[in-house]
């Protein structure tokens, strides 16, 4: 039986012929990788020039997800599914195929058996059958299990260990907390998120003057805890004010304060 994956188109058309709203999240289905690679030959092929879109695919099998989305005319298919986690390049999207979500554990080949009288062939044989037998009822137990038993994790679902926060005063704490704008690097075409005391969130890059280039993405963000450290929960993930206003931590990466000229404006 071929593995499939659950897969979700973000910010696409169905079918992922174009570009969709920023708030588009379609669920295509399960199917195998070979659909996987078809829709990312599709994404590859979308002219994001005039948008400021993050269009994606997620894929999803069991309680483990990855999104694949575009950067510079190349493909990349993160570790998770936030875009600020570690990724892999390509350049063909036949080429997602041989990463590691996709590879399947060939089956083990059978064990030879060494002839014997007439008698021990047959014990050897039935052992052999009822394993066989407590083997496919064992897989078609998990199998059940997986599709009916153990909770199936959404798109929407939160990391473990983060909570949303309801409380208005509660909120507006976090927020004032986390605010500030934070970059991974000083120099221009480095990452730069900027947060503000009420919870807006800007995606973007600081440009070769210094200065903010236009964001690529702007959201308002709900306020939560991760532990005991306030975070903001946005469509592209955690960011967790681990030290603010000099660091938070955003996805599994570690973002500084920005530079001077990026926060003298805001």
């Amino acid at each position: 039986m071929s593995v499939t994956y659950r897969i979700t188109l973000v910010q696409l058309k169905r079918d992922a012929s174009g570009v969709g709203a920023a708030s588009d999240k379609i669920e295509h289905g399960n199917h195998p990788v070979e659909e996987v690679v078809r829709l990312a030959g599709k994404l590859l092929v979308l002219d994001l020039s005039s948008t400021k879109a993050e269009p994606g695919i997620i894929v999803q099998r069991g309680d483990k997800g990855w999104r694949i989305g575009i950067h510079q005319g190349h493909l990349r298919m993160h570790k998770s599914m936030s875009l600020f986690d570690d990724f892999w390049s390509i350049d063909n999207p036949a080429e997602l195929a041989e990463l590691p979500p996709f590879r399947v554990p060939a089956a083990a080949a059978p064990v030879p058996h060494s002839p014997g009288p007439v008698r021990q062939q047959h014990g050897a044989m039935r052992t052999v059958l009822e394993a066989a037998g407590l083997f496919a009822v064992a897989v078609v137990l998990v199998a059940v299990g997986l599709r009916f038993g153990l909770p199936q994790r959404r798109l929407s679902d939160l990391p473990p260990g983060v909570t949303i926060v309801s409380s208005t005063r509660e909120r507006a704490t976090i927020f004032k907390t986390v605010a500030g704008a934070y970059s991974t690097g000083r120099t221009g075409g480095n990452s730069l998120v900027v947060i503000t005391e009420d919870g807006q969130v800007s995606l973007g890059t600081i440009g070769k003057d210094g200065k903010p280039a236009t964001p690529r993405l702007q959201e308002q963000a709900r306020a939560g805890l991760q532990g005991n450290i306030a975070c903001v929960i946005t469509s592209f993930g955690i960011i967790a004010g681990i030290e603010p206003p000099e660091a938070v931590k955003v996805g599994n990466f570690q973002w500084k304060k920005a530079p001077d000229s990026v926060t003298a404006i805001n």
